[in-house]
């Protein structure tokens, strides 16, 4: 059994990396190649380190186990339910947000462009979903298990630290306080039900599929924002 004092190592290896991948790239960092550069410098971080962490550190072999039909099952069920509150929250709030300013801190990060745009949400659907739940649900939140000795509370750790770099994105592109907070709200249940799921069916696919089927709706609300 790996140590707490490892465990806690391991996670703030990467916990905070996303965050500070949204503050440079987003706020501090002007430059648009530089921004970039340092986006996927942090991707690569976060994906190097549970990697060789899981080869070098626990020394385990490639697992090559499918996910279950009942895991599958769930997954779909839970993203068509998140995704379905999600357009409907937006068709609530829609009237309230600051559109100008979105859109300006998009079209600033080059996705006023149809081509980058597809290619983006492609990105994030298929890859970077797929990123986050090999980083929050796998790693995270085993590691969290390790160090809290309860998965009910490492399901909450990790969800939070999912979510407070959505809320700093959220806040940067020019949400209100109140809409950022309603959001984040949102994004801690998904982030957990998502760990849950990993704990449940120890299969990030299950989980990615969920995620992915909510990041449709996502970028499918962004596309009706820009076009």
């Amino acid at each position: 059994m790996e140590s707490k004092k490892l465990s806690i190592i391991a996670v703030l290896l990467v916990g905070f990396i996303p965050s500070i991948s949204v503050i440079f790239g987003i706020k501090l960092i002007d430059d648009e190649l530089m921004s970039q550069i340092f986006f996927f410098s942090c991707k690569l971080w976060i994906f190097l380190v549970p990697t060789i962490w899981y080869f070098r550190v626990d020394k385990h072999s490639i697992s090559k186990n499918l996910p279950s039909k009942e895991g599958i099952q769930m997954a779909l069920l839970t993203g068509i339910v998140m995704s379905i509150i999600i357009l409907v929250t937006w068709l609530i709030f829609e009237s309230t947000l600051d559109m100008d300013q979105m859109i300006t801190t998009l079209q600033s990060k080059g996705l006023s462009n149809i081509n980058l745009y597809v290619l983006g949400m492609l990105y994030w659907i298929f890859l970077n979903s797929l990123l986050e739940e090999y980083v929050f649900r796998w790693f995270v939140t085993t590691k969290s298990v390790i160090i809290f000795g309860s998965d009910m509370i490492a399901i909450i750790f990790s969800a939070s630290l999912f979510t407070l770099h959505h809320a700093i994105a959220l806040h940067l592109f020019g949400f209100f306080w109140w809409q950022t907070l309603l959001a984040s709200f949102g994004l801690l249940s998904a982030a957990a039900i998502w760990s849950w799921l990993y704990i449940r069916y120890r299969s990030i696919w299950v989980c990615w599929l969920s995620h992915a089927i909510c990041d449709v709706v996502v970028f499918g609300i962004g596309y009706t924002i820009l076009f």
